[in-house]
């Protein structure tokens, strides 16, 4: 993950994040600025309306000299249209961009995303006409455009300026007049005091998809949703694990002031550092010696609810990118794990994982779904089930979440979850514990997954945490579920936690 290379949001699988792509375009008619004057663009359209195959070209003009809105525009038309994962996309766009633009690139690319639906929805009342769907870069620059006023970064008069000559590079000169006109207004409702979000659906002021809030309300209630909304289109914080036993987070707090990096302990893990502004990782202090890793608050309690001690087997059955393998190792290398993953490509990242932190551990790829192929027949003590989700609850840092995923994919999702649980629970020994884990704040991957396994399977019962983290989760007759974890700004991602013992 490029994004402020956050061992957590890297730590979530490609079939948790790989949404059903494609499945739905942005259609759009004609196009023109509400209050302003007829689109001298519309005649020019039939001679130039070529846009949606322009976005996609990356030799005209020379890609060294697209300025960042520009490229920023081409990266929502492959995201959002073409329904790419913004990983794969941004990877492409960052190699056209100047180096001194990529941070800026990359940042506005995020913070699109994340406030998307509340741009599109300003961008429509904006509009007395839909943008043509041929000229799809065209309405995603308007995005572009209105984020940067939101967003205040610059005087407004400079950002309109600069999108409107991204419409020039991008060879839609006659959308110029209507980028000018648009911004314009948008730039004058700002100065005025006005809210664009005042008329706005419950489901855009909270920057998600209808299906979305819908279920996050029928969860949690409307005002929940609401709060979750606000959570997932923050900026997260660049998170550290400290490894502890070289380094213990005191020391290593002293140690970045005197690199004037700024950083606070976090709230919850005693491992935790929150680093005030996100950096390379090149530039930390022992990250190379494996002594800290980027990785969520959240996913730094998985070693604890596992209890670790010496000598056990310890499966981390979906364990790719690896950083919470490497986790258990560090925190106790007396444990003997088996490391199993679907892909063999994500495989290499927990190589890498380990190697840097200088642990060892038993890879193996296979698919947690069917421990038959794989599996040597001897019980696990403890099992790490960090199953693939919808990843609700880190779509901060993964914005896309929110355009490709859908509503019909969680019946499938819930089904591979289910299997992955019934699969493994015959390897843990009696008396072991499997840890459930999602990065979902939907209850129907969490709580209720849980009450139907333990429905399923009568050796089995949840633990009660004692943590002073998340909202704990009981069905209607006490039976313990697990804690639910929300996201919190400017603190850790959206977590779900069970502790599963067997007879």
């Amino acid at each position: 993950m490029v994004d402020a290379r956050n061992e957590h949001a890297a730590d979530q699988p490609e079939e948790r994040r790989a949404g059903s792509s494609g499945k739905r375009r942005e259609q759009r008619g004609q196009g023109g600025v509400k209050g302003g004057n007829p689109t001298p663009w519309a005649g020019e359209r039939g001679r130039r309306g070529d846009g949606g195959e322009r976005a996609n070209r990356t030799d005209r003009p020379g890609p060294s000299r697209q300025s960042p809105e520009a490229l920023v525009a081409q990266l929502l038309v492959q995201v959002v249209t073409q329904g790419q994962s913004l990983d794969v996309a941004l990877g492409r766009i960052l190699q056209q961009a100047q180096p001194t633009h990529r941070g800026l690139v990359q940042a506005m690319g995020y913070e699109v995303l994340r406030h998307y639906e509340a741009l599109v929805f300003w961008r429509d009342q904006l509009l007395e006409r839909p943008v043509p769907a041929k000229s799809a870069v065209v309405a995603f620059l308007i995005l572009v455009g209105l984020e940067r006023i939101r967003g205040a970064r610059r005087e407004a008069s400079r950002s309109v300026n600069a999108t409107v000559q991204a419409a020039r590079e991008l060879g839609h000169p006659w959308a110029t007049g209507l980028l000018n006109a648009v911004l314009r207004r948008a730039a004058r409702q700002i100065e005025e005091g006005q809210d664009p979000m005042s008329s706005a659906p419950a489901a855009v002021q909270a920057r998600m998809p209808d299906w979305l809030f819908a279920r996050l309300t029928a969860d949690w209630g409307a005002d929940q949703a609401g709060a979750l909304g606000e959570a997932l289109a923050s900026h997260p914080p660049m998170t550290l694990r400290i490894a502890g036993r070289e380094t213990d987070r005191a020391s290593y707090l002293d140690v970045l002031a005197a690199t004037d990096i700024a950083a606070t302990p976090t709230d919850f893990s005693p491992r935790g550092v929150n680093l005030q502004h996100p950096l390379d990782v090149d530039r930390l202090p022992q990250f190379a010696e494996g002594r800290v890793s980027v990785q969520d608050e959240a996913a730094q309690w998985v070693v604890d609810l596992l209890d670790l001690s010496r000598e056990q087997r310890v499966l981390d059955a979906c364990s790719a990118p690896g950083g919470k393998t490497l986790a258990m190792l560090q925190h106790e290398p007396g444990v003997h794990v088996t490391a199993v993953d679907i892909d063999l490509t994500r495989m290499a990242r927990v190589q890498e994982n380990l190697e840097r932190g200088k642990v060892v551990a038993r890879l193996i790829v296979g698919d947690a779904a069917q421990p038959s192929a794989w599996w040597d027949g001897e019980p696990f003590d403890r099992i790490l089930a960090d199953v693939p989700c919808s990843a609700t609850g880190v779509i901060r840092r993964h914005p896309d979440i929110k355009r490709l995923r859908r509503a019909d994919d969680l019946a499938p999702l819930c089904a591979r979850q289910a299997s992955i649980l019934d699969a493994l629970w015959p390897l843990l020994r009696s008396g072991g514990r499997m840890v459930y884990a999602t990065c979902s704040i939907l209850n129907q991957e969490n709580a209720a997954q849980v009450a139907a396994f333990l429905d399923r399977h009568p050796d089995a019962r949840a633990l009660p945490m004692n943590v002073s983290w998340g909202i704990e989760q009981r069905d209607a007759a006490g039976r313990t579920l697990g804690r639910q974890v929300f996201p919190q700004r400017e603190g850790h991602d959206g977590f779900y936690y069970a502790v599963l013992e067997k007879a």
